[in-house]
């Protein structure tokens, strides 16, 4: 297949194609950006990148669209953490029965379990999204389905609302220490009932959390087990993944905290 623009795609506007060297250059936290271009712009594009975790930088050739993610938060990163953890002890206590010579390795956001017997293999891939939207996950999950052919894709995805957004002007006579001690202070505070908001200095600097949730898809469908049910921490029924939610959530409670922390930390960390 021809990795060049099909007739009728879109072309990226210059500055869309800005914005795209701007992400892989300066890195700023929880950002995505879609954008088509033909195979030769994504290689000109690519020039601009160097190939580490983050920023990340893909090319999906049957829709020629170039995908640039930003470094997350905390919330994302420990919501993946947690997640591979638990699947990783599901699989490893299922195959310690059903199928001891198997050989299970992680890399990223795949874990690949290899028969000795040189079977088949079976491929689960993992996204997680804070930032990102629900959409921009499944986009993802599409490629790792269709695109890699893995078996089982699965999403975690937390709503932020409303979305973050920095203050519009820099504050002054910050003491720095001492503010982000005070912010970190009132966040605790503010997450004893529930999940955000966390506001200081008269700014927002987390939403609440209405909705989190994992999805298992498969190549026929999928199932979505809530993580968040009003605002508390939701039951998972025994299924595909024996999770339980509300220690998940406690463990994702320190993650919160911190995004909102980290946001706040780098908007007085801008130079004046």
């Amino acid at each position: 297949m021809s990795m060049e623009k099909s007739q009728g795609q879109k072309e990226s506007g210059p500055s869309d194609y800005c914005n795209a060297i701007s992400l892989l250059k300066n890195n700023p936290p929880e950002q995505r950006l879609d954008i088509p271009l033909s195979y030769s712009q994504y290689l000109e594009l690519e020039e601009s990148w160097t190939n580490i975790k983050y920023p990340y930088l893909s090319y999906n050739s049957l829709l020629h669209v170039a995908t640039v993610v930003t470094v997350p938060r905390d919330l994302h990163e420990v919501a993946a953490a947690e997640l591979r953890r638990e699947i990783m002890n599901s699989i490893e206590a299922y195959l310690s029965i059903h199928k001891p010579d198997a050989i299970g390795t992680v890399v990223d956001r795949v874990f690949k379990f290899n028969s000795m017997d040189f079977g088949p293999s079976v491929v689960v891939a993992m996204e997680v999204g804070s930032s990102e939207t629900y959409a921009g996950l499944c986009h993802d999950k599409d490629l790792w389905l269709d695109g890699c052919h893995v078996k089982v894709c699965i999403l975690v995805c937390f709503k932020e609302s409303p979305r973050f957004h920095s203050p519009s002007s820099l504050y002054e006579k910050i003491v720095f220490t001492a503010e982000v001690e005070n912010m970190s202070r009132l966040a605790n505070e503010c997450m004893q009932s529930c999940y955000g908001p966390i506001t200081y200095r008269n700014h927002r600097w987390l939403g609440v959390l209405k909705e989190g949730f994992i999805e298992v898809w498969r190549d026929n469908g999928s199932v979505r087990y809530p993580l968040i049910k009003e605002e508390k921490a939701a039951d998972i029924p025994d299924g595909d993944i024996p999770i339980n939610g509300a220690v998940f959530m406690k463990h994702m409670e320190t993650a919160i905290i911190a995004t909102a922390v980290g946001r706040y930390f780098d908007f007085i960390s801008q130079p004046s």
